[in-house]
């Protein structure tokens, strides 16, 4: 009994943590807080020192290891590294700077400005952009005398040590267990969809699926090709089992047998000893660049345009913040810094400030309610901000307002121990931080020149994008390995657009944009059949005038395909959305396009001529609902309503 309860907890907690990966990471972080915290905290009680000099360690210790996921030993210490010397290196100038308040702030913006500007450069500069400001931030405030600066610095080394205690001896990173963990992962979301077919869970096992794919190239494993197919013969057997057309008992049981098959040849693949062989600290298949590519490859992911408005949103916040409190304005600056980070669109911005206001405010409630029974019971105190560390790691990533709900309680807890009061403090990290929303929303919407109707119609232009070249690869007569690449691209452009459409979706009350929301069914429909037609093996029928004929009939579905899509892209790519002659010029186009080329001659196996045609009637549905004229009242409701708040 306990055993059943036990795998049922475990398989629920895989469903929601793809391979326990957000579970792990909160545990490094606990277990190296705590043991930081109690290493340095130990050292200043000794010797009768301010406990302040802690901080800079302990502060290493909470954000480091969300960081460091390098599969290879030597990447995952260069990582370390670079997040201490760049965690050090700022905290130490901050420092010296704090005796000259205009140079201090001025700093400050610097490195918010370096930080939001090298944010795309990987896991490695973010998490030295987000050490950057944190550190930087601590030595203004501390202002800790010179004497105090080489002992902070001193007790920092406790941060790293740990950090390598926990991540590489107690909880280490152990690259073939966690694959296997999502494998398992993609097969209970499969069994979900085998349970209750629905758009939802497969949309949730496709999900699982890309996280067992990014797993799969940080391991590299010898039978990685055949591992991906796999991976692909379970979303499509639950796509097919989702989609089932026929309403009798016989086609639903006929589907589900054979998302049974799949889900146990992937479950026998990841059970089996293969991935043993694979080595996590040789990457193969890599292309080493030069350094003219690699700085090449730098200037592209250098985001100019978000690190000019974050710093203005800053550089106003500072201004505002001073006016409240001269030593509580970073709450403001850093409440800017955090909601435009990897935001693209308006409505990302104020979608992400809405989180943090409410996380703020439901976390100083809850702060102020446990300060005053704790204050008297260390234990209970130091395992509520240990839970605190936890709930901030699994969720910071994922779920930014309960993250921010558990760091502003852990940030009460500290506070109300080093006994300031607790009601004007939380007064004021509230205005700061509604300060700092204010500010951040003012600036999106003056200075975001995309807005979010314009996000999500450029990342449904991705996926037409990508649509198209999976079916030029997969209906092709020629077997081509640049099929499951093309479909794996595919697969995250749709997950991009549903991150892009996850703002809109709380906004229906004030934003009215139903064209992408009600054309996203069709445009699931069309993923499923290209899924299957990427699947499909070449396979010719015995005879020859069937052959040929099912050969003409697929370069007509295809040629179709392509000049919808054409169109469609177009459509958003090229700003024609929202125009009436722009949609009746696209359907003329369309008709033009598709006389033009049905006489083309395409290579296309004859085999794949029944997936055609099922992924044709799904991309002409998606582009009639994509299309289709609306009423003009309608559409300026609609169109004033995106200008003002999308």
């Amino acid at each position: 009994m306990i055993a059943a309860a036990f795998s049922r907890v475990a398989d629920r907690l895989l469903v929601a943590d793809p391979g326990l990966v957000r579970l792990h990471t909160a545990l490094r972080v606990a277990l190296a807080c705590l043991l930081t915290g109690i290493a340095s905290i130990a050292w200043t009680v000794f010797h009768h020192q301010p406990v302040t000099l802690a901080a800079p360690g302990i502060l290493f210790a909470m954000v480091a290891p969300l960081f460091v996921r390098d599969a290879r030993r030597p990447a995952w210490f260069v990582t370390l590294f670079c997040l201490y010397l760049c965690a050090c290196a700022c905290f130490a100038v901050a420092s010296v700077l704090s005796s000259y308040p205009l140079a201090g702030d001025a700093g400050f913006l610097v490195v918010m400005f370096v930080g939001m500007l090298c944010q795309a450069c990987g896991p490695r500069a973010l998490g030295c952009a987000m050490l950057g400001v944190v550190c930087f931030y601590l030595g203004l405030y501390l202002h800790p005398s010179s004497l105090h600066l080489v002992q902070s610095l001193s007790l920092s080394l406790f941060g790293p040590l740990m950090v390598v205690l926990v991540g590489r001896v107690i909880v280490p990173m152990r690259a073939i267990a966690s694959f296997r963990l999502a494998i398992h992962t993609v097969t209970l979301r499969a069994s979900r969809v085998l349970a209750a077919p629905s758009v939802v869970h497969l949309s949730a096992l496709n999900e699982a699926a890309l996280s067992l794919e990014e797993q799969l190239t940080l391991l590299n494993p010898p039978d990685a090709e055949t591992i991906r197919e796999r991976i692909v013969e379970v979303e499509v057997a639950a796509g097919q089992h989702a989609f089932a057309s026929a309403p009798a008992h016989s086609g639903m049981h006929a589907s589900g047998d054979v998302l049974r098959q799949a889900i146990t040849r992937l479950k026998e693949l990841g059970h089996r000893g293969d991935t043993r062989r694979a080595s996590p600290f040789l990457p193969g298949g890599a292309v080493a660049l030069s350094a003219a590519q690699r700085f090449a490859d730098l200037r592209t992911k250098l985001c100019w345009l978000p690190a000019t408005r974050a710093t203005t949103a800053a550089f106003l916040a500072m201004l505002v913040g001073h006016s409240l409190s001269p030593e509580r304005w970073f709450w403001a600056v850093i409440t800017t810094f955090v909601v435009f980070l990897g935001t693209r669109s308006r409505a990302d911005t104020i979608y992400r400030g809405a989180q943090r206001l409410i996380g703020t405010l439901a976390g100083a409630f809850v702060s102020v309610l446990l300060v005053a029974p704790l204050h008297d019971s260390p234990m209970l105190l130091v395992a509520a901000m240990v839970l605190c560390l936890f709930g901030w790691a699994y969720y910071i990533l994922s779920a930014y307002a309960p993250g921010v709900f558990f760091i502003t309680v852990l940030v009460g807890l500290v506070y109300g121990e080093l006994g300031f009061a607790m009601g004007p403090l939380v007064a004021l990290r509230i205005e700061e931080v509604l300060v700092g929303c204010l500010v951040s929303f003012a600036v999106a919407i003056l200075m975001m020149p995309l807005a979010a109707t314009r996000h999500v119609e450029a990342r449904l232009g991705a996926v037409l994008g990508a649509l198209r070249g999976v079916v030029r690869l997969a209906a092709s007569a020629v077997q081509t390995p640049e099929t499951a690449p093309a479909m794996r691209k595919l697969d995250r452009a749709w997950h991009d657009l549903r991150i892009a459409l996850k703002p809109l979706q709380t906004q229906r009350v004030v934003v009215w944009n139903p064209d992408v929301e009600m054309a996203t069914g069709s445009l699931l429909c069309c993923l499923h059949w290209a899924r299957v037609l990427s699947d499909s093996s070449p396979c010719r029928p015995s005879s020859g005038d069937v052959a040929l004929n099912a050969a003409e009939v697929g370069a007509a579905h295809v040629e179709s395909i392509v000049a919808r899509l054409d169109s469609l892209i177009a459509r958003y790519h090229g700003g024609v959305a929202g125009s009436v002659a722009g949609e009746l010029d696209g359907r003329q186009s369309v008709t033009s396009a598709v006389e033009a080329t049905v006489e083309a001659t395409v290579e296309v196996d004859p085999a794949k001529a029944s997936a055609l045609a099922q992924l044709d009637g799904a991309v002409a549905q998606l582009f009639e609902r994509l299309t289709q004229p609306v009423a003009e009242t309608r559409r300026m409701f609609n169109w004033a309503l995106r200008g003002r708040s999308a």
